[in-house]
């Protein structure tokens, strides 16, 4: 199986990628990034990819990277080590606030590592939107519906504390193995997972059930 690259901020690129990689290679979904050049995914510009995507009921992976604003704050902390999980969060608060979440509901939407802050953060976000005058438009079933409809992997994330966070945050259902390989070995993601102490239930679920409802082909 594959996920086709997309070649953004090129929206027509990006819509002549769809075409062929859903058409020609039969690609299961598409790969993303959390920003392009200071922008995020919620931006007016990917409006059309959007559109595309949902018509094709298609599964949207998106992998974070380094925004420009964010780059090398903390002397010492790669970026792969806090800002790129914190893309992950403006993302997701990207599509929300934008009402792309609502606006495209047959995008099978995937956020990695757990979706960064998300789970933590899920309760402030609900909180900081109850005053807005658009909440009715971008998030009609409230703002934690929304959130907990999206999916979200175990890449370098599966660890007792975060997969709490995460599960109770998220129905399992919502979530999918992920191993960050190369640069977490495979044998350290199983003993990482098994370590968080699931149910055989959930480990069916994360390991491979969920992936095959989400991806029949």
């Amino acid at each position: 199986g594959l996920f086709a690259a997309m070649p953004l901020p090129d929206v027509d690129g990006a819509l002549k990628e769809i075409e062929y990689a859903f058409d020609t290679l039969k690609a299961d979904g598409v790969g993303l990034m959390t920003s392009y050049g200071g922008k995020w995914p919620g931006d007016p510009l990917f409006a059309p990819v959007w559109e595309e995507l949902n018509r094709r009921k298609a599964v949207a992976y998106f992998h974070p990277n380094t925004p420009e604003c964010c780059g090398s704050l903390v002397p010492g902390a790669q970026p792969s080590m806090l800002e790129w999980p914190y893309d992950t969060g403006r993302t997701v608060v990207s599509l929300l606030l934008s009402g792309a979440l609502v606006k495209y509901p047959d995008i099978k939407w995937i956020f990695s590592h757990a979706g960064g802050p998300v789970p933590a953060l899920a309760g402030r976000i609900v909180n900081m939107t109850r005053g807005r005058k658009d909440l009715p438009q971008i998030a009609p079933q409230g703002v934690m519906h929304e959130l907990t409809r999206l999916h979200y992997d175990t890449a370098n994330a599966a660890f007792p504390p975060t997969m709490a966070a995460l599960l109770k945050f998220a129905p399992v259902s919502q979530v999918l193995f992920g191993s960050d390989h190369p640069y977490v070995s495979e044998i350290d993601n199983m003993t990482d997972l098994k370590g968080c102490k699931l149910s055989p239930a959930q480990m069916t679920a994360i390991l491979h059930g969920n992936a095959e409802r989400l991806l029949p082909q």
